[in-house]
């Protein structure tokens, strides 16, 4: 009996030979694969990069008697969810809205961060008593709270913290 052997009219010497004829090719091919998989992906990496640096900045700055209804609320909210769809085709890291809510001097304002291609999306006017403002008049650095008169934490405040 003969190594290998054969299993009807398939030739399992011939399925070796066929391979070792061609093995070259099939490294090469890899290879090809595996470099336009790794171009592939730094590609994505930079357009996810691009994207992140042109984001655009919108305040909306609610009216003082400000009481949405839910119905004002679930339409806010579906108009942030379709920000993925207007962008396109894009990282996923890219194309989130980064929502901050934040008080100065006792009035509370509502910044959105997305993409630049969804812009024009979250301009729009979502409720009646609510001011949209471009954060572009200095409004970019993104603001700190500060507690008047309390040191900050050193490291042996946290220890005190776990062991009690």
């Amino acid at each position: 009996m003969g190594w290998p052997p054969a299993v009807g009219w398939f030739d399992v010497s011939s399925l070796v030979g066929v391979f070792w004829g061609v093995r070259w090719w099939v490294v090469g091919a890899a290879v090809a694969m595996m470099c336009m998989w790794l171009w592939a992906q730094r590609w994505w990496l930079r357009r996810a990069r691009t994207l992140l640096r042109g984001r655009t900045v919108v305040t909306l700055v609610p009216a003082a008697g400000f009481d949405p209804s839910l119905e004002e609320i679930e339409r806010h909210a579906a108009r942030l969810a379709r920000v993925p769809g207007v962008v396109g085709w894009a990282p996923k890291r890219a194309v989130g809205v980064r929502i901050r809510l934040s008080s100065d001097e006792g009035r509370l304002s509502y910044r959105l961060e997305g993409p630049a291609r969804a812009a024009a999306l979250l301009r729009l006017r979502s409720f009646p008593d609510v001011d949209v403002v471009d954060a572009g008049a200095g409004g970019d650095e993104v603001p700190r709270i500060r507690f008047d008169g309390v040191p900050p934490l050193g490291m042996e405040d946290h220890e005190e913290e776990e062991e009690a």
